[in-house]
């Protein structure tokens, strides 16, 4: 082998080996977040598409909201808590104190029997066992506070409803309060609440109850009580 060709031989083992060590220099970590780390420590979020998909309304999806209704009409808190909640998911309670939109995230439906305020409870307990029995009826209808004519108060028909039309109260909530706390709620928890308003179904049963229901592990849950669309009480100054 001559001179040049010796040179040529080192020159591309050198070469290969440069580009081989930048090779594994620049491979990228991932910590525990999910953030990926370049080989300069610099931390860039993986941003991952989420598709939200709203399930045919279905025989599974029926059965289900009037099994929910029989076991609110036997005031039978503890099987509506561990078969119709998510253990893990849980629910959003939405309501108003003195007017103004507040929720509050919970695993359970609590059995409050005080009368100094309005619960859950108290709207479970006034559930009639014939609502169980009722046609479902696929149709949004609204509430009408109707300040001036009570004629023209609650909702334009009566009977138990069924709706995609869902309101985006949760994440509102979420983000009017990130801009006095900040980053108080974080992705996880606009993800919750686009889960629940991009694929879920909104129940009312007339006059007072009005919940949404989300399929998770491929079954149906309560994932959110409405007692703010009822609540025509305005913010006390």
């Amino acid at each position: 082998m001559n001179y040049k060709n010796i040179v040529k031989l080192a020159t591309s083992i050198s070469l290969i080996t440069f580009l081989a060590g930048c090779a594994v220099n620049q491979v990228n970590t991932i910590d525990n977040n999910g953030n990926i780390i370049d080989n300069f420590g610099v931390k860039t979020v993986e941003i991952k598409e989420i598709i939200y998909k709203r399930p045919a309304v279905s025989e599974q999806l029926k059965n289900r909201i009037h099994n929910i209704l029989n076991t609110m009409s036997k005031k039978d808190l503890g099987s509506l808590n561990s078969k119709y909640i998510h253990p893990e998911f849980g629910f959003y309670n939405l309501l108003k104190i003195d007017g103004v939109k507040v929720f509050l995230e919970q695993k359970m439906i609590y059995n409050i029997v005080e009368e100094e305020s309005e619960e859950i409870s108290h709207i479970i307990s006034r559930v009639n066992p014939s609502s169980s029995k009722l046609k479902i009826i696929e149709k949004n209808i609204k509430f009408n506070c109707s300040p001036n004519d009570d004629a023209f108060y609650g909702w334009s028909e009566d009977g138990l409803y069924l709706s995609n039309k869902i309101d985006t109260f949760l994440s509102e909530m979420m983000k009017e309060t990130n801009n006095y706390q900040k980053d108080k709620y974080k992705t996880k928890d606009f993800q919750k609440a686009a889960l629940i308003e991009k694929t879920s179904y909104k129940v009312v049963l007339t006059p007072e109850l009005s919940f949404y229901i989300t399929k998770i592990d491929d079954n149906w849950y309560i994932t959110l009580i409405d007692r703010i669309t009822t609540d025509c009480s305005s913010i006390k100054e």
